[in-house]
């Protein structure tokens, strides 16, 4: 009997023994509100800071150089490019699995791409290229995002269609601070990055729709106008443990 008992335990001990520690599986989700409450399309019940009443009927957008910045000063690559259409539940979030132990203290990512990644055909491969692309008479590349719908009436629409214009870039980079500890304790894990939808159009800049007709795609100055607004307020962060 003593036997039997021995080689049990022992046994016990081995598989513990081999026991891998938890892993962290780190989820980034992609949100969109207006107002503070959660975006819902094709209504006019929104309105501008310039009072016009407005819907939303399409949202597409490019997320690039995801990454997480450690205090030991390393950075974690999540993803170089995702695609958001928010008429695609999919493509709401993107799942990192097995994060490495760090005490991470911020996430930056760019919306759209940068000078390196806005190049013709690029992306020839990815589902978003054909709905993404660039004209290349305005420099070519792709859309930083497709944002369209209707104001005043149905029958009166917007295109707020951003994206490299004559040669500049007006891609623009976001540093969010958090505070997220990886562990072996720590279980699964999500960040959310929000985008609230009116604060493209509100500050610094005022950006009415009828001010830029159907589009701002050759419009330098209104790309830059919604640059500005993009990096005041349009993003943020927040971690669920």
């Amino acid at each position: 009997m003593k036997k039997i008992i021995f080689i049990t335990s022992l046994i016990a001990i081995t598989f513990s023994s081999c026991d891998k520690p938890t892993q962290t599986d780190l989820t980034i989700n992609f949100t969109h509100k207006v107002d503070g409450s959660d975006l819902i399309t094709n209504s006019m019940i929104y309105t501008n800071s310039a009072g016009e009443n407005y819907d939303v009927k399409t949202l597409k957008y490019l997320i690039s150089d995801i990454n997480l910045h450690s205090d030991d000063g390393n950075t974690l690559l999540l993803d170089e490019v995702h695609f958001i259409d928010i008429s695609d539940a999919s493509t709401f979030s993107f799942t990192v699995e097995d994060v490495p132990n760090n005490n991470y203290t911020s996430i930056s990512y760019t919306m759209g791409l940068d000078t390196i990644k806005n190049i013709n055909n690029l992306y020839i491969n990815e589902s978003y290229h054909s709905a993404m692309a660039w004209p290349e008479t305005n420099g070519g590349g792709y859309h930083y995002m497709k944002l369209e719908g209707a104001y005043n009436n149905d029958s009166t629409f917007y295109n707020t269609h951003t994206g490299g214009t004559m040669g500049s870039d007006y891609s623009f980079n976001n540093v969010e601070d958090i505070s997220l500890t990886v562990d072996d304790d720590l279980e699964d894990v999500s960040i959310n990055v929000n985008m609230e939808i009116n604060n493209w159009y509100n500050s610094p800049n005022q950006i009415e729709f009828s001010s830029y007709g159907m589009g701002i795609m050759m419009n330098m100055m209104m790309q830059m106008n919604i640059q500005m607004n993009g990096t005041t307020d349009v993003f943020s962060v927040t971690v669920d443990k």
